[in-house]
């Protein structure tokens, strides 16, 4: 059922069919158990988590929809965005026909197409400071796939998570080149702010912008220039995006997240523990190259000016 309320649209779902969602499941059990009752008992653990999807872009509206096949049974979904033409190149729901439309309530309507078992909440206006611990509450993990120039409303939802009892770990993933980087937030990591390292209310000037882009670019990509780069993240004020590269973060950020909600990293053999903010992962399909990294990377002179 949908329902509407002042900038939220809840679909809620009754009578639940248990044998149509344990066979749309079905497929994922053979990798969550030796028996048949640890695979059912894994799957059932997955079926009761909260996962709260902040940002409903290139690699948020796939996440979205992905949760819901993977059998998350609530789902919460921000963003005060609607779709323009140059969202089709990379995001679900973008089309000639949904332009204009709020991106959380396209990505919602599509995934209750898919698996209409979940139940979620959407909230047209994004996260903001006001609604930021509404958002948060009841989750038990966060994905900050928001804007890459939201500040202010970042450091709200990153306050908001850090408050809640029921909160385990934030994941943000963006995609920079043909790469992606995974960075981890809990309750005892460093906080975004001291990442960052700049004021919420702070005016994006450039010196602002190239900080952030220090910050989500660990190592800066050698192609294109760092001339063009600083043209489109500063004069455009547009994040480029690689058409083919969200596909890339969104496998990288479910599997991760999936094989920990699950409890599987103590049973796969030669697991390895994603670092906490201010460590990171990274994933480059142009270099192949993968690495683990701990402690304050920006020490080492990343720099794009």
């Amino acid at each position: 059922m949908k329902k509407y309320e002042k900038n939220r649209i809840f679909y809620r779902t009754f009578d639940i069919d248990q044998e149509f969602y344990w066979e749309r499941v079905n497929r994922s059990l053979g990798w969550l158990g030796n028996t048949e009752e640890e695979q059912k008992q894994t799957q059932q653990k997955l079926s009761n988590i909260t996962v709260g999807l902040a940002g409903c872009g290139g690699i948020g509206g796939m996440v979205a929809s992905r949760l819901g096949r993977l059998g998350i049974k609530k789902i919460k979904l921000a963003d005060p965005d609607s779709f323009d033409v140059s969202n089709i190149n990379r995001q679900i729901g973008a089309s000639p026909a949904n332009l204009k439309r709020n991106k959380a309530e396209v990505v919602a309507e599509l995934v209750n197409d898919v698996t209409p078992d979940v139940d979620i909440d959407v909230f047209t206006d994004g996260i903001l400071p006001q609604n930021a611990e509404e958002f948060v509450e009841g989750c038990d993990y966060i994905l900050d796939q928001m804007d890459f120039y939201e500040v202010k409303n970042r450091y709200a939802l990153h306050r908001a998570f850090r408050k809640s009892p029921k909160f385990k770990f934030a994941l943000k993933v963006p995609t920079v080149a043909h790469g992606t980087y995974i960075f981890k937030y809990t309750k005892e990591s460093m906080h975004i702010e001291d990442v960052y390292g700049i004021d919420e209310n702070t005016t994006l000037t450039p010196e602002a912008i190239l900080r952030l882009m220090e910050r989500i670019m660990p190592q800066i990509p050698d192609y294109p220039s760092r001339e063009m780069l600083k043209h489109w993240f500063i004069d455009l004020k547009r994040m480029p995006i690689f058409a083919a590269c969200p596909p890339l973060a969104e496998g990288v950020l479910l599997e991760r997240l999936t094989i920990e909600m699950a409890g599987l990293g103590e049973k796969i053999p030669n697991y390895k523990s994603l670092p906490e903010q201010p460590g990171y992962a990274f994933f480059d399909t142009a270099s192949w190259e993968a690495r683990l990294f701990n402690g304050k990377w920006w020490d080492n002179d990343n720099i794009v000016r």
